[in-house]
């Protein structure tokens, strides 16, 4: 039985002669996967099959949201101390779209966040500037989120938000994003409506 390394590594060396070792190819080598690794865009919480914006077109994103809020409002939900039945789905509506995506864009050029507008205009104002005519609005706004779930998520964690979604009044939906020039920059807009009874 071998009682020191001489004895265990009898013949030719085991491992190469570390002369033989060009360090600076090594050195360039490790360069380029570091700056590989770093290439590699950092993503959020999001799960594989999340609707993610870096990685989806608006349309499909906004679509996301519309199905994630039909189906929060699909069942009875408390928001904050308030209880919320079921309600009905909300359709898109285009104009409202518009308007949520207008305020978007202001707010990623202009670089604030808030629900008035750098013009001084309120939700209502821009959503019949868009042509709805609305009898109730409503408009929810985020900052950051990088996915449709990751944002609806919020909304509904938050009690003033969440009470926008499953408020039964509403029966229209449009939403917007918009990105701003950094990383990690990202404007939502959700508007609700219900129309003018005709």
């Amino acid at each position: 039985m071998p009682k020191n390394s001489p004895d265990i590594q009898r013949g030719k060396s085991i491992l190469p002669a570390m002369s033989n070792i060009n360090y600076l190819k090594l050195a360039a080598l490790r360069l380029r996967v570091m700056a590989a690794l770093a290439a590699v865009p950092l993503t959020s919480c999001a799960s594989a099959g999340d609707a993610v914006v870096a990685q989806e077109s608006s349309a499909t994103v906004s679509a996301r949201v519309v199905e994630l809020v039909n189906a929060a409002r699909s069942s009875g939900r408390k928001c904050g101390s308030e209880r919320f039945g079921a309600a009905p789905s909300l359709s898109v509506s285009q104009k409202l779209n518009i308007a949520a995506a207008g305020h978007a864009r202001d707010m990623a050029r202009k670089k604030f966040f808030e629900h008035r507008g750098s013009d001084g205009s309120q939700p209502k104002d821009r959503v019949i500037r868009a042509g709805y005519q609305p009898r109730l609005t409503g408009e929810n706004i985020a900052f950051g989120p990088e996915s449709a779930e990751e944002v609806v998520a919020g909304w509904l964690a938050s009690p003033g938000h969440c009470a926008n979604i499953m408020d039964p009044r509403f029966q229209s939906i449009g939403t917007g994003l918009a990105i701003g020039r950094k990383r990690g920059e990202i404007y939502w807009v959700q508007n609700f409506g219900a129309p003018i009874l005709k």
